[in-house]
């Protein structure tokens, strides 16, 4: 189950990066463009939530043997987002006819390991030190999460990939010592990421100016 689970979250990633790489819309006055290079905001966005969703659920239904279903679901759901290569050779061809070789395999396995290898490895460490500390305080997780955003607005490059690692380990912890409200922290994931992804880049390019 939790192997296709974590299939469909990553299908669903890759379809909506590579839709919205072509057809994607431009907000002028927040400065924000989805098509092109700015789809990779969906998988930025979208993986952590979906380790978060993923793990959470896991780990609530098999308890202390959650280890295995959860490395299936984060495999799985590396191999749904490794097909935004893939499907953009094939259905957006940029010679004119449909081309699926090596090349289209091994990005679409690059992109699947940066956005979800990389996040899964910084979120596990996280996720299973604060699950162990049952008691850690509402202060700290709230700390961490704070933490993510200056991760994003102070670390050039990974910086948001990084982020989004520290969210969906906080988050997966988070829901764990709550024993509920996981569409709550959900939200939190959500808002947490599209600031990271939009906010910061913006304020930290006009600074708090109001867009016009």
């Amino acid at each position: 189950m939790g192997f296709i689970t974590g299939l469909i979250w990553g299908v669903l990633i890759a379809a909506g990066t590579v839709a919205l790489e072509h057809y994607g819309p431009s907000i002028d006055a927040l400065r924000i463009s989805l098509s092109g290079n700015g789809a990779i905001a969906v998988p930025a966005i979208f993986v952590p939530l979906a380790i978060f969703w993923g793990w959470s659920g896991i780990a609530n239904a098999y308890a202390g043997r959650s280890v295995v279903p959860m490395a299936a679901y984060t495999l799985a759901l590396l191999l749904g987002v490794s097909l935004i290569g893939p499907a953009d050779a094939f259905f957006f061809p940029q010679s004119g006819s449909a081309k699926l070789g090596v090349n289209e395999l091994l990005a679409g396995l690059f992109q699947g390991i940066l956005f979800v290898g990389f996040v899964a490895i910084v979120a596990a460490p996280i996720y299973w030190v604060l699950r162990s500390r049952v008691g850690t305080s509402r202060i700290f997780i709230w700390a961490l999460y704070l933490v993510s955003l200056a991760i994003a607005a102070f670390v050039p490059g990974f910086g948001t990939i990084v982020a989004g690692g520290l969210v969906a380990g906080v988050a997966s912890a988070h829901a764990w010592q709550r024993q509920g409200g996981r569409i709550f922290v959900a939200i939190i994931v959500i808002v947490i990421m599209v600031l990271a992804v939009f906010g910061i880049p913006y304020v930290l390019a006009n600074g708090l100016a109001a867009p016009r």
